[in-house]
């Protein structure tokens, strides 16, 4: 069995990406803060309700801002209480000081279609599944999409665009977001090495040094192995050190989802809350049900396919209920 993750198919079998072991700073506090991660539905902890489900892509931006801030402030609470732990003699625990941490941030991206058999064009706004057919333009597209949201979500944090990495036909962008923050978009396993130039400090030694933030946004990478040619040993070699799961964390993410049986759903998470999946009854976001699981790290595909399909048939009727058609568009 497949699902598709936001337009891209995936085998049932396949990994799921784990937060466990990430670098990221605050995830000891997340910790604390978090209850008892099970799978039940309710999605809270100490610290607040996690955030609704959004129907938009400008509300899923604003969702991954909050994150962002609820993160950066973790960060300057660990980073005082390290500076205290050193001026008092006491041995540093943060595994932040190894070197830059390193973050995920998948935003959703709005509709590019124009009409499909005498039906209108989607709301662009509207959070819906989106496929390869969305993008003939390829990566190009993509960034040229993706920019305006990146842009919006780092507002206010003193961001500039770099420019692109390498060839602009890649489609891999660059962001500064105040001294202790690079931000990297649209990073492709054909564009890995891109990745692994910034992170070695080709692009310069700032995002190299203990304390800098490296966010890749909307990465598609798959493993070290679809990286550069079967001959490239040291490359691959680099590439399976940088892009071990381990070695990130999902500060925010947010798609929807369809099974190879046509359950629909959305599958969310806001740092420092929980992973949390939604049935949909079509395959975009204007009616989603309760939260069918919630875990404190991202669910297998598996899994995610086993809940959709129990909530499919409630989905189902609530679509006829409220006159819901599949907007055919799959």
């Amino acid at each position: 069995m497949t699902v598709l993750l936001g337009g891209q198919r995936v085998h049932a079998r396949a990994a799921a990406i784990s937060d466990r072991g990430a670098l990221g700073p605050g995830r000891r506090l997340a910790r604390v803060l978090r209850t008892r991660a099970t799978a039940e539905p309710a999605v809270t902890t100490t610290i607040g309700a996690a955030p609704a489900p959004p129907t938009t892509v400008s509300g899923a931006v604003k969702q991954a801002r909050v994150a962002l801030r609820q993160w950066r402030e973790a960060a300057a609470l660990e980073a005082k209480s390290e500076a205290a732990q050193r001026s008092g003699g006491e041995a540093s625990t943060s595994a932040a000081g190894a070197g830059p941490r390193r973050l995920i941030v998948d935003l959703p991206l709005p509709a590019q279609r124009t009409g499909f058999l005498g039906r209108g064009a989607p709301d662009p706004d509207l959070l819906m599944l989106l496929d390869e057919a969305d993008f003939p333009g390829g990566e190009v597209q993509r960034l040229r999409v993706l920019r305006p949201l990146v842009e919006a979500w780092l507002d206010g944090y003193d961001s500039e665009f770099l420019g692109f990495l390498e060839d602009g036909a890649d489609g891999v962008g660059l962001w500064s977001a105040g001294p202790d923050t690079s931000v990297i978009a649209n990073v492709t396993s054909a564009t890995v090495p891109s990745l692994l130039k910034l992170l070695d400090g080709g692009y310069g030694a700032r995002a190299t040094q203990p304390g800098h933030t490296v966010i890749a946004v909307n990465p598609t990478w798959t493993g070290a192995g679809s990286v550069g040619q079967p001959w490239q040993f040291e490359l691959r070699r680099r590439a399976a050190e940088v892009l071990d799961p381990a070695g990130w964390e999902t500060l925010y993410s947010c798609r929807m989802l369809r099974s190879s049986r046509g359950a629909n759903g959305l599958l969310m998470r806001a740092w420092p809350h929980r992973w949390a999946l939604y049935p949909a009854a079509t395959p975009d976001a204007r009616h989603l049900g309760d939260c069918v699981l919630a875990t404190p790290e991202r669910p297998p595909t598996k899994l995610l396919i086993e809940r959709l399909a129990e909530a499919k048939p409630a989905m189902e009727k609530k679509a006829k209920e409220l006159g819901l058609d599949e907007p055919r568009w799959f």
